[in-house]
Parts: C-alpha cells; structure tokens; sequence
C-alpha cells in the first residue's frame, strides 16, 4: 500500500520542523511514492514514542497498592496476585494497557512479564510495535522451564517484523547468579534484547553486597551489559557504575513517575547523560503508576531532575523529545524512532490548535510541558492506520466491558 500525507509539519531528527509531504510505501517512509493522498492541513507529525520499559497486563493491578513502598508492593500485593492470572486475564490486561499506551502515542513497547504468547496476540491485535521479554525468575525452582520457553518464543517470532521476543530476567533478587548468567548468555545468542531491573531500591545495593560484591560488578562480569541491554530504573547507581554502562552502550530506562510513586528516590539522569548514557523514558506498569504515558514521563522527569540539581537550564525539550524517540533505536532491532526515508513509518499526528498546544508557534515546548492526549489526532504504525480519533483495530467499548469481567473474576479468585 502507498499512501502521501500531504502538507504535513514534520518533526525531523535535528527538532527542527518542516512543512512537506511524507511518503510511505508498505511499512515504510520513501523519498518518493505515489498513492492514496490525505491532506494533513499543517498538522505536526511526529515519530511515534517509545516505552523502553513496561508491563502492560499490569492495568489489571492499577491502584490496588498504594502509598506502600517497593517492598510491600511487590511481596504482598503483585506476585500473590500474578500467581493466580491466567493466560486470558495477561491477554486482556495487555490489550488494554496497549490501548492506553497508543491513544498516548505510544507506537513501541519493551514489555516484561509472563504468558509471552497472550501478550504478543494482543500486540498483534491491535498493531502495535514491541518487545515481549519472557519474565525470569528461579525463585520458585521453575527458572529452567521459564528460560526454555523465552527461548522457544524468541526463536519461533525472530522474523517478525512488527513484535519480536526478549529476555528479561527479572532483577538480581529473583534470580540465583548462575541463572542470571545463562539469561544472558541465551539474549546474546539472538541479538534480542536483554532487560531487568536494577538498583531500583534503596536497600538493593546492600542486600547484594551479601555475595561479596557489588550488583553492577557482578553483571559486568557475566557480560549483562552490551548494546541491547535496556535497564530498568538505575535510581541508585553511582558515577562509577554509570561510567562502565556508558562505556558498555547499554541503555537507561529512565522511569521517574514509578520512582517517585513508589518512593525510591530520582534516578541520576544529568549525570547519566553527562558521561554519555543512552538514557531513555519508561512508564513500569499501571499498578505503579498508574498512567502508560510517555508525555507525562517527559514532564515530570524533567521537572525532577531541575529540583533536585536547582538548574531550571537542565535537559532541554529537544533532548526530552529524542529520549522519548529516536535514543531507543541503540537498544532495539527496529528501525524506529525519526521520520527519514528508509525507517519504519510509524508515527503520530498531532493538532497544533488543540487547546494544550496553543500557541501553535512553540510546539516543541507544548509536546514536552503543556501536552494532552486529545491533541493526537491518529497514529499509524508500519504504515497502518492504527488510531484516528478512536481505535481502528479493536473494539473499545467490548474491550472494556471485557476488562471489567476479567478484573471481577480476577479477584474472585484472589
């Protein structure tokens, strides 16, 4: 299929926007194509956002633990909680949090958890881009089964274009030092992505160096940090740990919402970027968020970090907007992220005149502080109409109604 979107204000990799037309033929921007014409009338265009770090069944579980720490949330509201879902109930969380994370022009998603093969059907589903990484964990002497069947997935969608598999051990107390090895050594093997959690709590670092040495040296040791390696929160890693990662390429999930949320304190961002960190956005899950929304996360992890260096000149919009977009392209097998001729053509589209964007001559500052989700106006993902001023590809109303029995037997059960 070849479609021109005509008179659009495209964003393009240096922020500077333009008034031209896009080509797209198949899943793809060209330099040149001709097809069906949409007049966009000088709306902006931009590359889809992508949420480096997410769990998107996880809407099932939105604002059952609040105002407790990480702790308590994890071991007594969400694993208690997890050990019971089926594969139906992570096939309808995820649809739903994908929903969600469209509507907020979301086009890619790094997604960890279980029941790989739901959730990737509800990628499918709905057309959105992504990384299902299997959850791993050999806690409960189970950690073998779990590595054979990510495997088994990531193999069986290694040609997908659109959603392919990862893996993503969960965080180093979860998994036995052996069993983190043999996840990382498995990621390698397809150039698939490898992520987990780390240093997201204040009491990780001393709880590890219980084995005789520190997390972040323990994983360099195994080799855990490579180019397609994406970790998740860092809130606590030093300048030292944050050299090594840069050195490594790894990526930085930047998620400053959930940190907060959950009381773990503000990840060391400008220092990230100031020794060369490829630091991205995450949203974590609805549960301890509560909202899958990129925009927000740009906000208010800005906002953060000037606070607390008392610098209102930290990270400019212009920087916010490539965390959000084209830095995740290092860390995935996508070609995503800018709106060039040759990537992959998902993007959203956005009214300069909607009331969050007015003045319609400092756009760059309204997508970064003042935005709100009704200004995106359609989405599209490989070329595919995914949203325009409602869902094309599923079914709102029943997808809800869905949810809602779901979350009602869900806690039946619990």
């Amino acid at each position: 299929m070849s479609l021109v979107l005509k008179n659009a204000t495209v964003l393009g990799k240096d922020m500077s926007l333009k008034k031209t037309d896009i080509f797209v033929e198949g899943d793809r921007i060209v330099d040149f194509a001709m097809g069906d014409e949409m007049n966009l009338d000088g709306m902006i265009v931009m590359p889809g956002l992508i949420n480096t770090h997410t769990h998107a069944a996880m809407t099932l579980f939105r604002g059952i633990a609040e105002d407790v720490d990480l702790n308590d949330w994890l071991f007594n509201y969400i694993f208690p909680r997890e050990d019971k879902l089926t594969e139906d109930d992570v096939y309808t969380g995820s649809l739903a949090g994908f929903m969600e994370m469209v509507r907020h022009g979301i086009t890619t998603f790094v997604d960890m958890y279980f029941h790989e093969d739901a959730i990737y059907q509800a990628a499918k589903d709905i057309g959105i881009r992504g990384i299902v990484a299997r959850g791993l964990a050999d806690t409960d002497g189970k950690g073998e089964r779990k590595l054979h069947l990510a495997e088994d997935f990531a193999k069986k969608h290694i040609d997908d274009p659109l959603v392919k598999g990862g893996f993503g051990p969960h965080a180093l107390y979860t998994c036995s030092m052996p069993y983190f090895k043999d996840a990382v050594d498995t990621a390698k093997k397809y150039s698939l992505p490898l992520t987990f959690h780390l240093l997201e709590s204040p009491k990780e670092r001393e709880n590890f160096k219980k084995n005789g040495m520190e997390a972040v040296d323990f994983l360099d040791s195994i080799g855990a940090f490579y180019e397609r390696t994406i970790i998740a929160h860092g809130t606590h890693l030093d300048r030292k740990e944050l050299e090594l990662i840069s050195e490594r390429g790894s990526t930085l999930s930047y998620n400053p919402s959930s940190n907060a949320k959950l009381g773990n304190g503000i990840a060391p961002i400008i220092q990230a970027l100031d020794l060369g960190v490829n630091v991205t956005f995450g949203t974590d899950s609805a549960a301890s968020n509560n909202a899958l929304n990129i925009f927000d996360e740009m906000k208010f992890g800005i906002l953060l970090q000037r606070a607390k260096e008392r610098d209102p000149k930290l990270i400019k919009v212009e920087e916010a907007i490539k965390m959000a977009t084209s830095n995740a392209k290092k860390a995935l097998p996508f070609d995503i992220g800018s709106l060039e001729a040759g990537m992959l053509a998902d993007l959203i589209v956005i009214d300069p005149h909607d009331i969050s964007t007015i003045p319609s001559d400092k756009i760059l500052s309204h997508i970064v502080y003042s935005f709100d989700t009704p200004a995106i106006k359609k989405v599209m993902i490989g070329g595919r109409w995914i949203y325009d001023e409602g869902f094309i590809t599923v079914d709102e109303k029943k997808v809800i109604e869905d949810f809602e029995k779901v979350y009602t037997d869900l806690n039946s059960r619990i």
